[in-house]
């Protein structure tokens, strides 16, 4: 485009009365500024007009498939509980498996059909299961308008650190309130997000609300959902920046996920808040991260749907990630996070979690060695001995 433009004005300006020695600085200039101008107004019109040819014929172009791409994600992990019997064979996380297991398997393919219009479907395979659906939606975005829409099985958009990709947490887990309280799964349903600043975001959804599982993804309950978000960075330069996310769930319940189940409720009505900041200190090298997540359920019902009384839910989390100086690359962690998942009952339930690691950022994020131990308190009744400690390789491609 360069040489091109160069070559105009060199024509136009000796094909002139007036010879190039005579024409000052400030005219060629000029002449250049016009030129770009009616150039980029033809490339403008050149897009429109291509966008209006895809919309009015039913051949699709061999240059959307360009806009497929294949992502994947291998993470291999050993983990180690103190006493695997003692806690039931389950590990702080959850797991099933002691020792060395392939803890995420994940394929990825996400495109455009158009500028506006997108999508994505995820599959995975994790401790060695079946392959499963984990995302597949459609989301448009509208040029005019700063406004989109999603449409089908994503994360529930309420809590800050379960949006944030799995590929760039500090610790090889989430905290423990955020994995008990927020709703820390997919759903069904529709999301729109609206930025009315170029810092701020508002989301609206309406999910199912049975959350997921590989044998059903429906209403169940024919009751909805609904989670509203506000997303926004007050301050954001190159010395630090602060981010907050306040969110909000209500609604039906009735993901076998819930906490609540462990009191024999398999379906609540929410009055969930979630509140998570994350602030970095950008010439220091240190970042923090928290939250603190109340829900009031109400309405809770068993499988009989016979009525079950809850107590509150609450649980809180801080975290800090220092950018060690004198070994690039290499990051020291800590989180503490607190849980009581039923203040109507002191039980092994309500727990506490210190946790002290490090990651290593091999190339990026796309290999990275995290490692950590986890000091596990049961906070009432029996105390189990279920520290863990871990250590994973991740592998994007």
């Amino acid at each position: 485009m360069k040489k091109f433009l160069s070559a105009l004005l060199v024509f136009l300006l000796t094909s002139g009365s007036v010879s190039a020695q005579e024409v000052s600085t400030a005219e060629i200039l000029k002449r250049l500024k016009e030129l770009e101008a009616k150039v980029k107004k033809l490339e403008e019109e050149n897009k429109r007009l291509k966008k209006l040819l895809e919309e009015r014929t039913t051949v699709v172009s061999r240059k959307r498939t360009k806009n497929i791409k294949v992502e994947g994600r291998v993470l291999f992990r050993f983990s180690q509980t103190e006493d695997i019997k003692d806690s039931q064979g389950k590990s702080v996380y959850g797991d099933r498996s002691n020792g060395f297991s392939v803890r995420k398997a994940r394929l990825k393919v996400r495109g455009r059909l158009n500028d506006e219009t997108s999508f994505l479907v995820h599959i995975r395979a994790d401790r060695g299961s079946q392959v499963e659906l984990w995302d597949a939606y459609i989301k448009r975005e509208f040029s005019s308008f700063p406004l989109s829409v999603k449409l089908g099985q994503f994360k529930v958009p309420l809590s800050m650190i379960y949006l944030k990709s799995g590929t760039k947490l500090w610790l090889p887990e989430r905290p423990l309130a955020v994995n008990k309280i927020a709703p820390v799964w997919r759903d069904v349903g529709v999301e729109v997000e609206w930025k009315p600043a170029e810092k701020a975001k508002l989301i609206a959804s309406v999910i199912n609300g049975d959350g997921w599982t590989h044998d059903k993804i429906y209403n169940k309950e024919r009751g909805y959902a609904y989670v509203l978000a506000v997303d926004a960075k007050p301050v954001s330069n190159e010395f630090f920046s602060w981010r907050l996310r306040i969110g909000y769930e209500t609604g039906r319940d009735s993901s076998e996920k819930l906490s609540y189940a462990n009191y024999g409720a398999v379906s609540v009505k929410r009055h969930l808040w979630d509140v998570e900041t994350g602030l970095t200190l950008k010439e220091l090298g240190i970042s923090f991260e928290g939250g603190f997540l109340y829900d009031n359920p109400t309405d809770g019902r068993d499988d009989n749907g016979n009525p079950v009384n809850l107590g509150d839910a609450k649980g809180y989390y801080v975290q800090a990630n220092y950018a060690f100086p004198f070994v690039r690359n290499l990051h020291l962690v800590g989180r503490y996070s607190w849980l009581d998942p039923n203040d109507s009952q002191d039980d092994n339930h309500d727990q506490e979690f210190a946790t002290f690691g490090f990651y290593y950022l091999l190339n990026g994020w796309q290999a990275v060695l995290r490692s950590a131990y986890v000091i596990a308190n049961e906070r009432h009744g029996k105390e189990i001995n279920n520290n863990l400690f871990v250590t994973e390789l991740q592998l994007l491609f």
